[in-house]
């Protein structure tokens, strides 16, 4: 397990109870559910827009995917269920498409953004990027192991061959 506090380390020499304490203390000290149902919201209204991550999206309902990725966070940091980050669904939802490098780099910047534009509390929120980019990284890699499996090629950074 990884664990964000003032930097990527592992969470393997925390006991159970102290992980669940971190992410107790982070999930108080972000804002809890209406902090992420705000920081969603902001986040897939700056995707409608963007020219880059919005042609990924088949389904256009951009308050059904804040509620999704709202309602994913609430179960990983609220009910305390670091589990959730391997939830099957959210894998699938991402292997549909290629994601390259280039919508990464973008998901990043909006959901800094989206934080920006709440005046997100640090140094949680900074905690948080630090997580999302490896997240991010992995649903890169889920979107780009289902697009073997189709028998799409691409270059390293994700663009077409």
């Amino acid at each position: 397990m990884l664990v964000a506090d003032q930097g990527l380390k592992s969470g393997d020499r925390m006991t159970s109870s102290q992980v669940d304490r971190k992410v107790e203390d982070f999930y108080a000290a972000i804002g809890g559910e209406p902090f992420f149902r705000a920081l969603t919201a902001r986040f897939y209204e700056l995707v409608a827009e963007d020219e880059v991550l919005a042609p990924l999206f088949p389904v256009t309902d951009w308050a059904m995917h804040a509620d999704h990725l709202a309602e994913h966070f609430i179960r990983m940091y609220g009910d305390n269920d670091l589990t959730a980050a391997w939830e099957p669904r959210l894998h699938q939802a991402h292997s549909h498409f290629l994601i390259a490098r280039e919508h990464r780099l973008r998901w990043l910047e909006l959901m800094a953004a989206a934080g920006g534009d709440l005046d997100a509390p640090e140094p949680g929120f900074g905690e948080f990027m630090t997580i999302m980019k490896v997240a991010s990284g992995e649903m890169m890699a889920a979107s780009r192991g289902a697009a073997l499996a189709r028998g799409e090629r691409f270059h390293w950074d994700g663009s077409p061959r």
